[in-house]
């Protein structure tokens, strides 16, 4: 008989949080993608979405788990913390780089705190409007997920949204 991993526990609640949240309207899904990566045997889980009826910025979560969280789990290892690694990912347009990245990073603190660590990725593509970059901004969560904190993905997946709400509310896109 198959027993789930943690991966996979996490996993149905994250997509059912999602599906409920497009359901009542409050965001449409645009992208789901479900990995299972041979070279390192590792697996990857995320949905993309975007705020509805107006949004703009596109907000997902990836959830990750390594080889090593895998056997840390099923070998049931001493002094290893099984679990899956999170990251939220947000990708908006830009027109002042150095002004725009530090609103958002200070808005993504208000929400999240000082628990995540906070990258920002500007992009350009060639041919297209020198003014306008591409920002794709990703929080990592430190701390490992399992089990216990099933009931905090409903809060979890809200913060999602307002993060989304409130990039969407800056207006980065505009012009």
């Amino acid at each position: 008989m198959f027993d789930p991993t943690i991966f996979d526990n996490l996993k149905v609640v994250f997509e059912g949080a999602m599906y409920d949240m497009d359901l009542a309207g409050d965001i449409q899904i645009l992208n789901r993608t479900d990995r299972v990566e041979l070279s390192t045997m590792s697996r990857s889980f995320g949905m993309e979405a975007i705020r509805r009826p107006h949004g703009i910025v596109k907000g997902c979560f990836v959830l990750k788990a390594s080889l090593a969280d895998l056997s840390a789990e099923l070998l049931s290892e001493q002094g290893k913390q099984p679990g899956c690694g999170l990251e939220l990912r947000f990708e908006f347009t830009i027109k002042d780089m150095q002004q725009d990245c530090a609103v958002a990073e200070t808005l993504m603190r208000s929400i999240w705190g000082e628990g995540p660590t906070i990258s920002q990725k500007v992009h350009q593509v060639y041919g297209e409007d020198q003014a306008v970059l591409r920002n794709e901004l990703t929080l990592q969560f430190i701390r490992k997920l399992d089990e216990r904190q099933i009931d905090d993905i409903p809060s979890l997946m809200d913060h999602l949204v307002l993060s989304m709400e409130q990039l969407d509310q800056q207006h980065f896109h505009k012009s």
